[in-house]
């Protein structure tokens, strides 16, 4: 006896993911959404504040900033203050919702020698970027910094992340009715 399973029916993400404008290389979220159970998820460039993306209704909660390691390390080096500035806004969105760094490469790459780097430029050695990141995990601890591997996999922890932080906060908001 054959047994058929009936393709389960995708709906659209029940949340509007918003994209700050000036993003230059802005997560698409197609391929995502699959991974949770979805078809799609609406998307939004607008300006915003803090971060790259958020999600609609729940920005002064919930923020996300994206970074290449390209980006990290010239955030780190030549944009310093402004970058720190940016991690303070996030830390303080953390104070009553949740905030990350998403780093499109691993810690191994963040480590990697810089003589291996031949695409791109950097004065900034690995160690000094790693000590950023740990003295600024302490001096901002609502800041979550998240070395995922790659920019895919970044796009599915950010996704992920926007849909645990929807459904936690719908659901908290069900439970207080």
């Amino acid at each position: 006896m054959s047994t058929t399973t009936k393709p389960r029916k995708l709906k659209v993400a029940p949340f509007t993911i918003l994209a700050d404008n000036r993003e230059q290389w802005p997560y698409r979220f197609a391929a995502a959404p699959r991974a949770f159970g979805y078809s799609e998820v609406r998307v939004e460039r607008l300006f915003l504040t803090t971060g790259d993306y958020t999600i609609s209704g729940l920005e002064d909660r919930f923020a996300l900033e994206r970074k290449s390691l390209e980006d990290l390390y010239a955030t780190l080096g030549q944009n310093r203050k402004r970058f720190e500035a940016e991690v303070l806004r996030l830390n303080a969105i953390g104070e009553h919702g949740f905030a990350a760094i998403i780093i499109e490469a691993s810690l191994a790459e963040i480590w990697r020698p810089m003589d291996f780097r031949n695409d791109w430029k950097s004065r900034l050695w690995p160690k000094s970027v790693e000590g950023t990141i740990a003295s600024w995990s302490i001096r901002y601890p609502r800041v979550h910094w998240w070395p995922v591997g790659s920019r895919s996999a970044g796009e599915i922890r950010a996704f992920g992340a926007c849909e645990k932080f929807w459904k936690q906060t719908t659901e908290s908001k069900g439970a207080t009715k």
